[in-house]
């Protein structure tokens, strides 16, 4: 019944959530391919760096790459 209901409810948030980093993950990923025309992977690694350096989750990184349109260390 009802727990069944809660942990469905939770996968669900839990996908939603997960889709969305992807999509900020992907923006900023193709943002930072064309500022530098470098290929996807470094992209993502200069992504990753900052999130690793900063103590970020990597999809904040991502979500301030997009909003502010600064480099990932500085966003």
């Amino acid at each position: 019944g009802v727990l069944i209901a809660e942990r469905a409810a939770d996968r669900e948030a839990n996908l939603q959530q997960a889709l969305e980093s992807h999509r900020l993950i992907g923006q900023a990923v193709g943002i930072l391919i064309e500022r530098h025309r470098v290929l996807p992977n470094a992209a993502f690694q200069m992504l990753k760096a900052s999130s690793h350096n900063r103590n970020l989750k990597l999809r904040e990184v991502a979500r301030r790459v997009i909003e502010s349109g600064l480099e990932p260390d500085q966003a």
